[in-house]
């Protein structure tokens, strides 16, 4: 009996082990779209709805007289661009859309998609022309999609901050063909790819470490008004960004 009870009170004072702490899933968030304009609507007091409900309505700004056209497609609607000038022309009507900085559009290393549909002709791609961009090469980083010059191919280009290093991937096939195109840019860890109505284009190495930050707006159709700038003459809908 004696052998019994001090048994039992061994057992009583076992001290109690908790049980490990389990820690907390890390979440990774998915895909997000961060922007988008179908230009359906038109601009209503020079603006353009944004319609994923995190970012800002695009601007209307035009100089010399430059306006963006909506015209009717189907039950939607498409922007238009001025077309080229003549090369001895004192002066050239141009249009741009344009939203505020948005760290949204800012995706650092992270993974980024954009895209836009696009028609566009030979004889309106006087040069390379900046369908969709934030940022410039020369200051700070950028991300861009362009057609570029004389080839008439669609250009992914990302540019680094503070190295100012540029990449770019290229589609397989020109796009200024008068028909609409739907070229889509993806930066995933470290490929740049393109593709161009779901065909790949070229994919580009890129650093792990790429970077693209900076506090310029987003701009549609062309980088800035000045002369030889990289206006975009075609026509495009359905641009959108997607952060993750």
């Amino acid at each position: 009996m004696k052998i019994f009870r001090l048994s039992l009170l061994a057992l009583l004072t076992v001290p109690v082990v908790a049980a490990p702490a389990v820690a907390a899933p890390v979440v990774v968030p998915g895909p997000m779209l961060v922007a988008r304009y179908n230009f359906d609507g038109g601009a209503v007091g020079g603006r353009i709805s944004e319609l994923s409900g995190r970012g800002s309505a695009l601007t209307v700004r035009g100089f010399a007289n430059g306006l963006v056209a909506f015209v009717a497609l189907g039950a939607g609607r498409f922007a238009a661009f001025p077309g080229p000038c003549a090369a001895t022309a004192p002066t050239c009507a141009k249009a741009l859309m344009e939203a505020p900085d948005d760290a949204d559009l800012d995706p650092g290393t992270r993974s980024f998609r954009w895209a836009a549909t696009v028609r566009l002709t030979r004889a309106q791609l006087t040069g390379s022309a900046n369908v969709v961009q934030k940022g410039v090469a020369t200051r700070d980083s950028q991300w861009k999609l362009q057609i570029g010059g004389p080839t008439g191919r669609a250009q992914c280009v990302m540019v680094a901050k503070g190295s100012g290093q540029a990449f770019s991937a290229i589609s397989a096939k020109p796009v200024i063909d008068g028909n609409w195109h739907r070229v889509v840019c993806q930066r995933t860890g470290t490929v740049l790819a393109v593709s161009v109505d779901g065909v790949p284009g070229e994919r580009t190495a890129v650093p792990s470490t790429l970077t693209v930050d900076n506090n310029l707006p987003l701009r549609v159709g062309g980088p800035n008004f000045a002369r030889g700038g990289d206006m975009y003459h075609g026509q495009v809908d359905d641009v959108y960004a997607q952060l993750g």
